[in-house]
């Protein structure tokens, strides 16, 4: 994979975590109103669970170009 494949992973990473951050604060928002503590939890976990992981796919990738940089330099 390139520099610049990685650079556009890292994008599309980052681009993930914040629709992921809003879907979460738009979630909450509604749940604020149905009053279901049970399908709160679940929902909220399955995000939370979505952006750990894209979090440390995104680190992994820079943590790659960082070896590189430094293989290169």
């Amino acid at each position: 994979m390139t520099d610049h494949e990685r650079l556009s992973t890292i994008q599309s990473y980052a681009w993930t975590l914040e629709l992921l951050g809003e879907a979460l604060a738009q979630y909450d928002e509604l749940l604020e109103c149905e009053h279901n503590p049970q399908l709160s939890g679940r929902g909220a976990a399955g995000i939370h669970q979505a952006i750990r992981i894209i979090g440390r796919m995104t680190a992994e990738e820079c943590g790659r170009l960082i070896d590189l940089a430094g293989e290169a330099g």
